[in-house]
């Protein structure tokens, strides 16, 4: 968790600049200050409601800020007959208007079990009280939100493949790599070439890979001694073996497909997919955080024909 960030900032000042600080009430009881009144035009059922929010812990660290995320958060408001069993903050949504700013307050405990679904972890303090500064952005329809959504999105991905590049190349070139690229925005190095064909679509690659960040940090790797000198062994994954990848088929983050058509049997490569052919804006992990860069070595051992492939796929996501 971070300090209170700019955007946080912003959303306060937002609720600050005409603060009426009126205490509402949902059906079940969830309390929360209206601080700031809209337009006063309710959501109707099936509508999307679209906002922006920052959320704190009573330590005044922050876990969440949709403005420095760059996207609002939504909630589609569901038909009347779900409101009794609905948690208190989702019924309180059904009572905001466009231009309404509010302050919910939530037990940490209880922000696990109602919006998290889970037991509240260990680690956590569990002493601690959950804020929220909702602003709400917009109303609109389903279909609109949708188209907006995916203008946004395309427009978040080109702004991060570009922040990514700059990054990748500066790294490549302070350590004098010369790399060649994909269509895709993917640098990489052949380092031991192959025979035949590279792999296509439908392809089953065999491979052996390891996977680590710009700085080094390694999270993953087949190869038993890998794991066992980079301190990622674990003896549940016994026997270590090949890892297999059916092309454009099998789920794993998209720049695997991308980075094996520019290999073929016995060649060895290092990638550097930029975040948004990984998994984006999401934390995978403890080490993966959120538009994380990530570097793979990967040797391909054998590749089979889209006819021997054509029924595997692969459960594992890399």
């Amino acid at each position: 968790m971070n300090k209170i960030s700019n955007g946080l900032f912003l959303l306060v000042l937002i609720v600050a600049s005409s603060c009426i600080n009126k205490t509402e009430e949902t059906p079940n009881g969830f309390k929360y200050i209206v601080a700031k009144s809209g337009d006063g035009v309710l959501p109707k059922p099936g509508q999307i409601l679209v906002f922006d929010y920052a959320m704190k812990d009573s330590k005044d660290s922050v876990w969440a800020d949709t403005r420095t995320m760059g996207m609002p958060a939504a909630v589609m408001i569901a038909d009347p007959a779900a409101e009794k069993s609905e948690k208190g903050i989702i019924q309180m949504f059904r009572r905001l208007s466009k231009g309404d700013s509010a302050i919910a307050e939530i037990p940490i405990k209880k922000f696990f079990e109602e919006i998290v679904g889970s037991p509240i972890p260990k680690k956590f303090d569990s002493t601690l009280t959950i804020s929220y500064l909702i602003h709400v952005k917009e109303i609109t329809e389903q279909a609109k939100y949708q188209e907006e959504q995916q203008k946004l999105m395309e427009k978040l991905q080109t702004e991060q493949m570009a922040k990514d590049t700059v990054i990748i190349d500066k790294y490549l070139a302070e350590k004098g790599i010369v790399a060649q690229k994909t269509a895709s925005g993917i640098r990489y190095v052949i380092t031991t070439p192959g025979v035949g064909e590279n792999a296509t679509t439908g392809k089953k690659a065999k491979v052996n890979y390891t996977g680590y960040l710009l700085n080094g940090k390694y999270f993953d790797t087949n190869v038993k001694s890998i794991a066992q000198e980079k301190g990622l062994y674990n003896s549940a994954r016994e026997p270590y073996a090949a890892f297999d990848v059916v092309l454009d088929r099998s789920q794993v983050i998209s720049g695997w497909h991308d980075a094996l058509k520019t290999l073929n049997k016995g060649a060895k490569g290092t990638f550097y997919i930029p975040s948004t052919l990984a998994y984006g804006p999401r934390r995978a992990s403890e080490i993966i955080g959120e538009n994380e860069i990530l570097v793979f070595d990967i040797e391909v051992i054998d590749l089979t024909s889209p006819e021997e492939a054509k029924h595997e796929t692969n459960p594992h996501k890399k």
